[in-house]
């Protein structure tokens, strides 16, 4: 649905290396992966395996979840499941649940179905154009979470030209799959950045809660118009002001209303998301910047969310 933009950064000085003055084990490992560059430091005994298994992990993830790797299931969902259902691993079809079940409740502001829309917009491209009212309107007839099927263990989807996209969902997914692999060894404290999607474990070197910046949407890279504490949470972004290219006048960015088939614009230049879980966090702040949050405050209440914080047009933010 969307790429996060890097709109995290972890203000605790991750650059001071415990190893060196005797304090305790550090290990940070980066990949390419999920389209952003993803970043894991764990601290503690055993932490160059635990960051290993970490990224191990995200790769995996990716591996399943991309609509763009022909060997991954969702690739294999897209192009078979619209002629008959396609079997699918209990995984895929636990996360298709969970993210049907978003959809549903944000009246489709959240939608994996989005991907011809994206495709079509084609934000990523080295010239892009805004697309003709006809073929975004063809794109969005094809735009529509309640025509995929889930039934014992397969998907179908019950439009042709359908497709999946998890682009809103795979990084928060990944995120919370990598912290069980890291306490799974034996790590409590540690902290990842997926692009926009970081997930905060335990404390930090200095023993307190991690310190998350902000992006100011207004300012500079590095500039940031709040930080947020957080220990076993995760924090998700979603912006309009990176991805984005200009127009007759107009901005347009990656974000896509698939109600309109144009980008949102409900007055947001960014949302972040504090969770438990940074699946769920990564769903909803999309959702609420394509609804707006006049809307989520009325649904709010069935999510596990900490809490969610905005920046309008104005550059003014609001938390709730």
């Amino acid at each position: 649905m969307k790429t996060k933009i890097v709109a995290l950064t972890v203000l605790t000085a991750l650059c001071m290396s415990l190893c060196s003055c005797g304090k305790v084990e550090k290990s940070t490992q980066t990949a390419l992966l999920l389209d952003t560059i993803v970043s894991v430091t764990c601290y503690g005994e055993g932490s160059d395996e635990a960051a290993n298994a970490a990224i191990d992990e995200i790769k995996r993830i990716e591996a399943i979840f991309s609509p763009y790797i022909e060997t991954s299931e969702i690739y294999n969902i897209n192009h078979n499941a619209h002629s008959a259902p396609v079997k699918s691993s209990a995984e895929v079809m636990s996360v298709l649940k969970e993210a049907l079940r978003i959809c549903a409740l944000t009246d489709g502001a959240f939608d994996i179905t989005i991907k011809p829309l994206v495709d079509l917009w084609n934000i990523k491209a080295e010239n892009p154009s805004v697309p003709s009212p006809d073929a975004i309107a063809e794109a969005k007839s094809k735009v529509d979470w309640t025509k995929v099927e889930l039934s014992d263990g397969t998907v179908r989807l019950g439009a042709e030209g359908m497709m999946l996209d998890l682009g809103g969902a795979a990084k928060g997914y990944a995120a919370d799959c990598a912290v069980k692999v890291i306490r799974d060894h034996g790590i409590k404290d540690a902290i990842l950045d997926l692009g926009g999607n970081v997930y905060a474990m335990g404390s930090s070197e200095k023993g307190t809660p991690w310190r998350i910046g902000l992006q100011d949407p207004g300012g500079q890279r590095g500039e940031y118009f709040k930080a947020e504490e957080l220990s076993d949470l995760s924090c998700v972004t979603s912006g309009s002001y990176e991805r984005y290219f200009e127009s007759g006048g107009r901005i347009y960015h990656h974000i896509i209303n698939p109600k309109t088939g144009y980008c949102a614009d409900e007055g947001l230049i960014s949302v972040s998301v504090i969770g438990k879980s940074s699946f769920e966090a990564d769903m909803l702040s999309t959702a609420i910047f394509v609804m707006g949050a006049e809307k989520f405050e009325k649904i709010k209440d069935n999510f596990d969310i900490v809490k969610y914080i905005t920046v309008d047009k104005t550059n003014n933010w609001k938390e709730y």
